[in-house]
């Protein structure tokens, strides 16, 4: 359990590795669709995760360029604790990317019907997911934050 959990019982951060954990299990078992969904939940519970240690209120929504743009505007504010955490967003412009609002992860891949994803795109999504999440959850979690 982490310092950010919710009244509600949402755990972001704990989430954000649980969903590693299982995307890491897909990719491995060639189950590519269910590796790149779960590795957008990773970026999201993670960006969501630098959101409510800068502003202590839950974010809404799953777009992650959006989202990622609400972390990176906390992160720039005078006396952020969030901005060390942060700096990944701002690197993360990859134009296939997990990120990308026309073509990255978005929740309703999970409609879509199997093979869907090809194993480079689920493997270059569950990089960059895992990127985040080590750049940010991580450092947290060692800096007592989380």
């Amino acid at each position: 359990m982490s310092k950010l959990i919710q009244p509600n019982r949402d755990d972001h951060p704990e989430a954000a590795g649980k969903h590693l954990e299982d995307a890491t299990v897909l990719m491995v078992a060639r189950r590519y669709d269910g590796a790149a969904y779960l590795a957008g939940y990773v970026a999201e519970c993670t960006i969501k995760s630098l959101i409510l240690l800068e502003h202590g209120q839950q974010a809404w929504g799953h777009r992650l360029n959006k989202l990622s743009q609400q972390a990176q505007r906390l992160a720039a504010l005078p006396g952020s604790r969030s901005a060390k955490y942060s700096a990944i967003l701002a690197r993360s412009s990859n134009p296939n990317g997990i990120m990308n609002p026309s073509t990255g992860w978005y929740p309703d891949l999970r409609y879509r019907p199997s093979n869907m994803i090809p194993q480079q795109q689920a493997s270059d999504w569950l990089t960059e997911a895992q990127e985040i999440y080590a750049q940010s959850i991580i450092p947290m979690r060692l800096d007592g934050v989380i």
